[in-house]
């Protein structure tokens, strides 16, 4: 592989078959309807059809990848099943993936890993350049939205969340339920909990072993590794990464939990334990 093959990120093995139910999946399937819509097709593409995969039309690979971590403006035009926005850049004819977006916005983002194979790349959030009509911002309640992982759209009325928990499961049943059309059941509206903040009576923070104790000669030699010279970071994982961001306070959770949360991730404290 070139150095540039490996700075634009690209995939050096082939893809694996995608594990049936699997976020992967339904990523897939997203992304090759959105081709479908837009007509791109001239790239290698497989189409997710009630767990299997079936060849389809070639999408135009004409336009190279981005250099990875390179950042690039994308017009978002769906909501996938996962979360995340799908869209387009000027500059190429794949999509890319951006957590944290709503169909019509125009963000910049930063590009992480491009599947040549499957014609999408992901990328990482960067900002808002033009703002979808559903977008607002003023909802958001978590000072972490938009790197913390475990939130993804607090930008977005509860009304238009439950409108799309809808359309993830017509979408489940139409791509994997093995039934005909005509025999899929109505989906019914989304029924919304009383409250969208404050809610949860359990989260499970975590923190990141010590550095290399997850490394082979560490996992051969347990007496070796080596214990902490700090307090890590307690929280939740940071989108798109392994890595864990200190979470001091969730206004998901229930205020009771969230107490004890705020107490424990206390600096303070923490440190004269």
């Amino acid at each position: 592989m070139t150095k540039r093959k490996r700075d634009q990120g690209y995939h050096t093995k082939r893809m694996k078959a995608v594990q049936e139910g699997s976020n992967e999946q339904v990523l897939l399937a997203d992304v090759q309807d959105l081709l479908r819509k837009a007509k791109i097709g001239d790239s290698k593409n497989h189409e997710v059809v009630n767990g299997s995969e079936t060849a389809v039309k070639e999408a135009d690979a004409s336009s190279d990848p981005l250099e990875r971590f390179s950042e690039v403006d994308v017009e978002i035009s769906a909501l996938s099943s996962v979360g995340d926005g799908l869209g387009f850049s000027t500059s190429s004819e794949h999509v890319f993936v951006v957590p944290f977006t709503l169909p019509g916005d125009v963000v910049n983002a930063k590009v992480v890993t491009h599947f040549a194979n499957d014609s999408y790349t992901l990328a990482d959030f960067v900002s808002v350049l033009k703002p979808s009509p559903q977008r607002n911002d003023s909802l958001v309640q978590c000072q972490y939205f938009a790197k913390c992982s475990g939130c993804q759209f607090q930008m977005l009325s509860y009304e238009d969340q439950l409108v799309h928990k809808k359309t993830i499961i017509e979408k489940a049943y139409r791509r994997f339920s093995s039934l005909p059309p005509e025999s899929i059941p109505a989906v019914g509206d989304t029924i919304g909990s009383p409250m969208q903040y404050g809610y949860r009576t359990k989260i499970t923070p975590h923190f990141d072993g010590p550095p290399g104790s997850m490394s082979r000669r560490a996992k051969k030699h347990p007496e070796e590794r080596q214990g902490f010279d700090h307090v890590p970071p307690i929280g939740f994982m940071v989108k798109g990464t392994r890595r864990t961001m200190d979470i001091e306070d969730c206004p998901i959770a229930t205020d009771a939990v969230r107490d004890v949360q705020t107490r424990c991730n206390d600096p303070t404290a923490r440190d004269n334990k």
